[in-house]
């Protein structure tokens, strides 16, 4: 899944990947329900695989 995509992406690619919007993701973020980290204490990177695993989770 998601395989057209890096190992890490940004908040943008994985908005796009997921077929979401911007609050939507930085809210998810945030709560730590798809896991990331932020480089520079700014910007979001999110692993393929975290990506994954999420979109698996709300389909089932």
């Amino acid at each position: 899944m998601f395989k057209e995509y890096s190992d890490f992406m940004t908040a943008k690619e994985a908005m796009d990947a997921l077929g979401i919007g911007k609050t939507l993701m930085y809210s998810l973020l945030n709560s730590g329900e798809i896991p990331a980290v932020r480089v520079g204490g700014k910007i979001w990177r999110i692993s393929r695989k975290a990506l994954s695993d999420y979109a698996k989770k709300v389909t089932n």
